[in-house]
């Protein structure tokens, strides 16, 4: 079987837990980042915020795109490890009933890896995470037969925090380009450039054609605090950029043509877990349907309102998903 776009990342079941400001500064982490940790810490906060109501879901960066495209009825694969436990079965099957294609569980080693999200009354997500297995991502697990007839491969910067996952990383994007596929790539999150920027920066001058990040993503990676000199000097490094910027909507800036401005579709947000995730499903989607820069964007727009207006990293099943649809809704935006 081809495929349209392959990604990969941590594969990840996220744990959603609903707090207010005062526990969050309490817990002592920067609201609307990611911080690393390991199972033994992870535990010890969710103890922390017992008798609170959650959720599980699966998660994972790349794996919300690549999952947002099947639920539009593109052929997508994903490359990820996640154990034969418990989250492990939930993550795999949700991925099958979506026809992403997987590779399914490995072996028990670390356990699946989980996302303890904090989502506050202004529907921010703070991520605390155990990457369990899915750290053990390595380059041998990345088959690149998978590749003939692909369109696009699909990577998350998260895959930068370990040597082994990095490295399956950039085995992918080279076995890419090689073939002429190219490769789209999402910052991630400010933590990960400001930690590994030199690695970053190399990556997208010499891999990258389609980079996704949003404001504080770009800003940090063009360490310029102005966001429209931020994206042209990124604009520099990839042939496309998509930048995104909240409730003002996105740029997309295509090499040699000017920026391009589309408006944020206006819901009531409720979660932001995955915005930025599903904003690339559709501008992804989009691009294998030969849409312009801006239509992208719009489709972009739609998946992330869509995302945000309820809890968890996956679309609403009743969002549009004809092109022509969620057009003609950008079109009655006041």
């Amino acid at each position: 079987m081809s495929y349209d776009i392959v990604g990969i990342g941590n594969a990840l079941v996220d744990i959603q837990v609903r707090v207010d400001d005062e526990k969050l500064n309490e817990l002592g982490f920067t609201k609307g980042g990611m911080t690393l940790t390991d199972l033994k810490e992870q535990r010890e906060v969710l103890h922390e915020l017992r008798g609170l109501s959650r959720s599980i879901s699966s998660g994972g960066s790349a794996a919300n795109t690549i999952h947002g495209l099947g639920a539009l009825g593109s052929k997508t694969y994903y490359i990820g490890k996640i154990a034969n436990d418990e989250f492990g079965k939930h993550y795999s099957e949700d991925m099958t009933n979506c026809s992403v294609g997987f590779p399914g569980p490995d072996a028990d080693s670390h356990g699946t890896g989980t996302s303890l999200i904090c989502i506050t009354p202004d529907a921010q997500r703070t991520m605390v995470t155990n990457l369990g297995i899915s750290s053990e991502l390595h380059s041998s697990n990345v088959d690149t037969t998978i590749l003939s007839g692909v369109r696009f491969v699909y990577i998350e910067g998260y895959l930068w925090t370990s040597e082994n996952t990095r490295e399956a990383a950039i085995k992918l994007a080279k076995e890419a380009k090689k073939l002429g596929i190219p490769v789209a790539f999402t910052l991630s999150d400010a933590f990960v450039i400001e930690n590994f920027r030199d690695e970053i920066m190399d990556f997208l001058q010499w891999n990258v054609d389609i980079l996704f990040c949003n404001e504080v993503e770009g800003t940090t990676a063009a360490n310029n605090s102005n966001p429209e000199e931020a994206v042209h000097f990124l604009g520099d490094l990839c042939e496309t950029v998509f930048f995104t910027r909240g409730e003002e909507g996105a740029w997309v800036l295509k090499q040699s043509h000017e920026l391009e401005s589309v408006k944020s579709f206006v819901v009531d947000a409720m979660d932001t877990t995955g915005a930025g995730d599903l904003f690339a499903a559709g501008a992804l989607y989009g691009l294998l349907h030969g849409k312009s820069m801006q239509e992208c964007a719009i489709l972009g727009g739609y998946m992330a309102a869509q995302v945000v207006s309820h809890l968890g990293a996956r679309i609403p099943a009743h969002s549009h998903k004809k092109i022509e649809t969620i057009m003609q809704l950008y079109s009655e935006i006041e």
